[in-house]
């Protein structure tokens, strides 16, 4: 579900309560890096927006990887070339794998419209790591979607998307690890972990409408504790990525969720201690930590986050792709030999022929 963008400053932000983090590490080359270049990196946002599809993106140089980042459609039939088009781009310009941060659909919430989207997700002809957004499920007791129960929207979700919790999606599937395999977390099947060139990604489902805390008329007790437990899982999970990357020595870490969490103002709607926890640990690790994610429909690179005095986390960027009407996708490179993204590049569809 597209909400408002956070408009709101920053606010002070606490510890993650019941967890202890490693002292904050020294600014690295890392987070000086990051501040030299974030200007670069928004001024080819400004390349986004045209009448025609970008032109064809250069492979991907020499000990470097590619992966892209889309999501937020197809919501509608007339969306359905763009999305095409989309994926033909991303194919052509090399990318290793993609990641889908939600929302797949728009409308109806039913099994064949799951199972459709599904079939053209393994119709990618690369790897396809896929984490839920609202509309797929927490969204679905909205009539024109079919008056369902979103608990059990989700657990068909589940059925479809995740019956195979060891691999991708994609023609050519990449082996990840779920969270499903983690003693007391078996029905999480859709937060994945692996890694390429030096760094650790995942995905977390965390999801817009509130993080599916939205009201609706049937909502009972029942799906605050699916919300409750799910956020366990998530910080959970989170904890269990940095700290397998501090334990390999990676040069960085990317994490995707479908929600826009509001890290500008803390957390706010509900996304509070998830963002708290994001705000520690990546303020004591040594490496970039890139968060990807959706649901606002709106292109942007920035730093948002600062440590509990206020100082910018020059370590930390997030990305939010494009979403419907807009159909786009950001390429992501990463040079595996220093161990750092150098590239950030929007590619935006034309809406017309």
């Amino acid at each position: 579900m597209e909400t408002e963008p956070e408009r709101g400053g920053r606010g002070r932000v606490a510890g993650d309560a019941g967890r202890a983090l490693p002292a904050p590490a020294p600014p690295g080359r890392a987070g000086r890096r990051r501040a030299a270049t974030t200007l670069l990196w928004l001024a080819s946002g400004m390349a986004a927006v045209g009448c025609s599809d970008p032109p064809p993106a250069h492979p991907p140089p020499s000990g470097a990887i590619a992966f892209g980042v889309y999501g937020d459609g197809p919501y509608y039939p007339w969306e359905e070339p763009r999305a095409g088009r989309l994926l033909a781009d991303a194919e052509s310009a090399g990318v290793d794998f993609l990641v889908h941060i939600g929302d797949i659909l728009g409308g109806s919430c039913a099994d064949e419209k799951l199972r459709d989207r599904r079939r053209q997700l393994d119709g990618v002809p690369v790897p396809v790591v896929y984490t839920p957004g609202d509309n797929e499920w927490a969204d679905c007791h909205a009539p024109s979607a079919g008056g369902y129960d979103p608990l059990e929207r989700l657990a068909m979700l589940r059925r479809i998307f995740f019956d195979d919790p060891s691999s991708s999606l994609g023609a050519v599937p990449m082996p990840v690890t779920s969270q499903a395999k983690d003693a007391g977390f078996a029905e999480f099947p859709e937060n994945a972990r692996w890694t390429r060139g030096g760094f650790v990604f995942a995905t977390l489902h965390v999801v817009g409408s509130f993080d599916a805390t939205a009201q609706f008329p049937g909502r009972d007790h029942r799906h605050d504790q699916e919300v409750a437990r799910r956020s366990e899982a998530a910080l959970a999970w989170m904890h269990a990525v940095f700290d397998e990357a501090r334990a390999a020595g990676a040069s960085g870490i990317v994490l995707a969720a479908h929600a826009n969490v509001r890290l500008e103002s803390g957390g706010g709607d509900g996304y509070g201690p998830l963002v708290r926890a994001l705000r520690d640990h990546a303020a004591a690790f040594p490496g970039e930590v890139l968060f990807i994610h959706g649901d606002t429909h709106t292109y942007r690179m920035d730093q948002p986050l600062t440590d509990e005095r206020g100082r910018r986390l020059g370590n930390f960027t997030r990305l939010e792709t494009f979403g419907s009407p807009d159909m786009g996708w950001v390429r992501v490179v990463v040079d595996t030999v220093k161990g750092e993204v150098v590239e950030i590049e929007p590619r935006l569809m034309k809406r017309w022929f």
